[in-house]
């Protein structure tokens, strides 16, 4: 066993994940090109390791600067980091059993590594209120800079270099530092820029609710471009990230109209560069989401058709960022149900973004919507050389490959994502239907004996019953499927499906 002790009271976070990273040798040093962007999550000052993965193979979301960046990332991306980190230190040091001493001071996003490192990586994590006396991670140059820069006494003279760090923080996913740099900030500086960073912050948290009381404050104490890219932000709270209850389509609309008026008054020098054409397009992008939702989708496609044609008569910096537009293209030919066209426009996004795993899976959406099975797999397969943790491809490959009658390849898909995703009960159930197929009865048993049966939806708990029957059946136990059904009943009595099956096996 091995000790190690949260840091007391610190801005900046994953600390006693860093102790453990540089314990076992993965320092910014690294230079594996497989491990590197999952890295920058925890070193983000590093210069040189920031220019190592931008020139590497990466898609343009993950190459773009902070001064660049559109995208945020949210909590799922930081749990891919964790996972390809803790399973590489599984894979190459053996089985990992840590202690954590001043447990209490650990830091949200180092306790999410840490469950994920136990339940997806194999670790043995335990925990103790003491200190056990570890040494402590050794900070970088930078990070040292920034830890002095934001004492009380010397924030508001060095607070450039707080705020840029902090959008480094944000750059590479770690928001939660973004919201503590920026807290510190604000009691000596409550200005537009700031409001900026905590609002994004707390939008890549999804505290949408504290992400528009910042994009309120933007929008009131910047200029004319500030109002304009706040209200943006504002809208997309409304169509996409506030919960039930607080969305609202046509609020959307009415602030994002609002910014475009704006855009409209200022004069035709400042809206003709490259930035604001960025800005207005992507406004009109947010619109072309509201009519999308609304059915319109031909006038959205125009919209999009439109502002793409604009962006690639822009710089290449605002011109990459088309890749948005055509994603949203391809979805629009979707759901109007040209698929052929969908595909094509798939194709045309991957020729401008290769390395974004997520795009080859809408792509293989499209192609089996086509029953085109054995592309859609080959699409996935793609998706996954590039990120093997993304457990939807790993759910989505084994539903092409049953779709194929590839049943084992399809179950251990299933299972691969079930590792990776171990809160998704559906997978598992999954897994178990095409290990039926394959004619691997124990294994389709193991794999529904790894389901939390009281945690399940009604039509989960069906499914999982019905599955667990057929898996007696085949071992020869009628008495015993009979009996299944039976007690599912006793859970869901209105079930045909149930009542159908068990007739069928025990009849009247």
């Amino acid at each position: 066993m091995t000790d190690f002790d949260a840091p007391h009271s610190s801005p900046v976070s994953f600390g006693v994940v860093k102790q453990i990273l540089q314990y076992f040798g993965l320092t910014p040093d690294n230079r594996d090109p497989l491990i590197t962007p999952s890295l920058r999550l925890f070193y983000p000052l590093d210069d040189q390791l920031a220019a190592f993965v931008r020139a590497g193979a990466i898609s343009l979301t993950d190459a773009a600067t902070s001064a660049e960046q559109i995208r945020f990332f949210q909590q799922r991306r930081a749990d891919r980091h964790h996972v390809k980190v803790s399973e590489l230190i599984a894979s190459t040091h053996g089985p990992v059993t840590i202690r954590i001493g001043n447990c209490s001071a650990i830091d949200t996003p180092s306790r999410a590594f840490l469950q994920l490192a136990a339940a997806v990586a194999g670790w043995t994590v335990t925990y103790t209120e003491e200190p056990t006396g570890a040494v402590p991670a050794s900070p970088s140059a930078a990070e040292t800079r920034l830890l002095d820069a934001v004492h009380e006494r010397r924030i508001r003279a060095e607070a450039d270099l707080v705020w840029r760090s902090a959008f480094e923080y944000v750059n590479v996913g770690d928001a939660w530092t973004g919201v503590n740099l920026g807290r510190r900030l604000a009691a000596v500086e409550p200005s537009a820029r700031v409001w900026n960073l905590l609002a994004l912050s707390f939008a890549m948290l999804n505290e949408s609710e504290n992400a528009q009381f910042y994009y309120d404050k933007w929008a009131a104490d910047g200029d004319d471009v500030d109002e304009i890219r706040a209200l943006y932000g504002k809208s997309m709270l409304y169509a996409r990230h506030h919960p039930d209850g607080l969305r609202d389509l046509d609020e959307c609309a009415r602030i994002l109209d609002s910014a475009y008026a704006i855009i409209q008054r200022l004069d035709p020098a400042t809206r003709a560069e490259d930035t604001m054409v960025f800005d207005e397009v992507f406004n009109r992008n947010g619109y072309a989401l509201v009519l999308y939702r609304r059915g319109e989708v031909d006038e959205a496609l125009a919209l999009l058709e439109n502002g793409i044609g604009r962006l690639t008569q822009t710089g290449e910096k605002v011109a990459i960022h088309r890749s948005v537009l055509i994603y949203n293209l391809a979805q629009c030919h979707k759901q109007l149900g040209r698929i052929d066209d969908a595909i094509a426009t798939y194709q045309r996004l991957l020729d401008v973004d290769p390395f974004m795993p997520e795009y080859h899976l809408e792509s293989a959406k499209c192609l089996a919507a086509a029953d085109r099975y054995d592309e859609a797999v080959a699409a996935c397969r793609t998706a996954i050389d590039l990120d093997r943790t993304l457990p939807v491809a790993w759910t989505l490959l084994g539903l092409y490959l049953g779709e194929s009658e590839h049943f084992a390849d399809a179950a251990a898909a299933y299972e691969r994502a079930a590792a990776l995703d171990p809160a998704h009960r559906p997978v598992r159930i999954d897994a178990a239907y095409y290990w039926i197929l394959a004619e691997e009865v124990e294994k389709a048993s193991a794999a529904l004996d790894s389901v939390p049966t009281d945690r399940l939806a009604d039509s989960e708990f069906e499914r999982y019953a019905s599955l667990l029957a057929e898996v007696h059946l085949r071992r020869g136990d009628d008495e015993l499927a009979v009996e299944t059904l039976t007690s599912a009943l006793k859970r869901l009595p209105d079930s045909t499906t149930l009542r159908e099956n068990r007739a069928v096996l025990a009849p009247a």
